[in-house]
Formats: C-alpha cells, structure tokens, sequence
C-alpha cells in the first residue's frame, strides 16, 4: 500500500516539475516572442515549486533517500548500525510530527489570506506541509516497524570508495 503511494507521489512530482518547466517557458515565449506578460506565471511556478518540493520529501523518506552520513556508519561498531538506525528513524518521525503539528496552525492562519496574482488562499498552499508532514510520518512508522522487526532501512547509492570486486583499469593515469 505504502508503495502505491510512493509511486502516485514520484509520478505527482513529475507532474509537477513538467507544469513548472511549460509555465516559465509559455511565459518566456509569450514575453520576448509575442510581447505579452502573463503575470500569474512567476506565482504559479513559484507555489508548484513549493509543493513539489514537499511532494518530493515523502517520497524520499519511503526510499530512505535523504542525506545520510555515511562515514559515521562506518565509525560506529556493526553491532550499533541498528540503534543508530532507530534512532534515525525515530528523529524523522519527530520531525514529520512538527511539520503536521505547526503546518495545521499555519495552515489555519493563512486560509483567510490571498495570494497577490492569483488571489488564491495561501491555505491551499500550506497545506501542503501537514499533508507531506503525515505522509512522512507513516513511512517513518513502516521503516521502525521493520528496524524493530529485525529489518534494516532501504540502502540507496553507493559510497565514494571503488568496488573491490572490479578490476583496476591498467590504462589509468598514474597505474
């Protein structure tokens, strides 16, 4: 279930930045080809790029993506990388709690006022924190559910060091 919705977030965000890039370039072409602005574009961009970044952040917790330090991992004793990892997980579901706790009461502060261009609710667009901030928070859960199940968390990317399984290239410089 918590794929589907990663998956419908991952194809929303590319919606999303594919709205961003026809907007700024329906406006560049209408302003230098045609000579007529359309002043709600920059507003429109501006609010996509706001949720797709929030859109982008769930997702990213599901898959585990965000910044990870690595090298600390590698410091700390393999019998740790647990603790360490719930501990991760439980400072993420802290802040997912935040983002739904203070995104209401923003969100709740701005229903009333109006975007300058669009004169659309501000609402609208902070809604976006508490929703993004819940969505967080259930992915958050499912990740400790696994670690305390005896699971680990999504590994993503790899370090800066070569595989040691590949052979070196003879025709490197300095080989």
């Amino acid at each position: 279930m918590t794929n589907l919705l990663k998956l419908f977030l991952q194809g929303l965000a590319g919606l999303m930045l594919l709205a961003i890039v026809l907007i700024v370039l329906g406006n560049v072409f209408m302003r230098y080809f045609l000579h007529v602005g359309l002043g709600w574009t920059e507003e429109a961009a501006r609010f996509l790029l706001i949720a797709l970044t929030f859109v982008a952040a769930a997702a990213a917790v599901k898959e585990w993506g965000h910044f990870q330090l690595l090298v600390a991992t590698k410091w700390i004793p393999p019998k740790y990388h647990r603790a360490v990892q719930a501990f991760a997980v439980v400072v993420v579901l802290i802040m997912a709690a935040v983002l739904v706790r203070y995104g209401i009461a923003i969100t709740q502060v701005s229903w009333f006022q109006t975007s300058p261009t669009m004169e659309w609710s501000m609402g609208y667009l902070y809604s976006i924190v508490p929703a993004s901030g819940a969505i967080m928070f259930v992915f958050a859960l499912e990740h400790l559910w696994n670690i305390l199940r005896g699971g680990t968390l999504p590994q993503h990317g790899a370090s800066h060091e070569a595989p040691e399984s590949l052979p070196s290239n003879p025709n490197a410089p300095g080989a």
